[in-house]
């Protein structure tokens, strides 16, 4: 619960508590949890060190949540298994942490890593968002055509639903799509009617 609280504050852009949020958790956890819930304990606690912009904290934060998620000790128990598959949700949160961190390979690395890592079929929504995340660190490493096709992906995957995130993930990468069709990048121009489309 700790850990679900911290994630919200850092959904919310309040992470001045999460770090002791976090370690709250993890003084409680620590010795009584499995390798993989364990993992999601210190991937959160990296995330809340680079919200917090303590960025030596949250990189070996990095390291020890990888290296629980490798311990084998035991099945993750279902209360921690709520949002999904604990090496999906590592991988998710090191790109997010790595984007704090200002990483832009490392971040597209972890981005390409949660794509192999996250079941397509029963985790459709999250595979559309990780492309859309994956297109955002394309982007920003002035990679204009790949970051065009992994936002098309995006866009494909996002046919039919219904959610704020999604709708907020489009809504992001118009300003930028607006840049690529003045500079006439292929696809940008289809792109950028059909987000139009699906906000509409």
């Amino acid at each position: 619960m700790m850990r679900a609280l911290a994630h919200q504050s850092l959904s919310l852009r309040q992470p001045h508590h999460c770090v002791e949020l976090v370690e709250g958790a993890l003084t409680r956890g620590l010795g009584h949890v499995d390798g993989q819930t364990e993992a999601l304990l210190h991937i959160a606690h990296a995330r809340a060190y680079a919200a917090v912009g303590e960025k030596p904290s949250a990189a070996r934060a990095l390291l020890v949540a990888e290296d629980a998620l490798l311990r084998e000790d035991g099945p993750q128990p279902s209360f921690s298994r709520v949002s999904g598959p604990a090496a999906g949700t590592v991988a998710s949160h090191t790109a997010r942490t790595l984007t704090d961190l200002a990483d832009r390979i490392g971040t597209e690395q972890q981005h390409r890593d949660a794509l192999t890592r996250w079941d397509p079929e029963k985790y459709k929504r999250v595979h559309a968002l990780t492309h859309a995340d994956l297109g955002d660190s394309l982007a920003a490493q002035a990679r204009a055509d790949e970051a065009v096709a992994a936002w098309t992906q995006a866009l494909v995957l996002m046919e039919g639903m219904t959610s704020d995130r999604t709708r907020k993930a489009i809504t992001s990468i118009r300003s930028t799509l607006t840049v690529y069709r003045r500079r006439r990048v292929p696809g940008a121009a289809d792109l950028a009617r059909r987000a139009r489309e699906a906000l509409a």
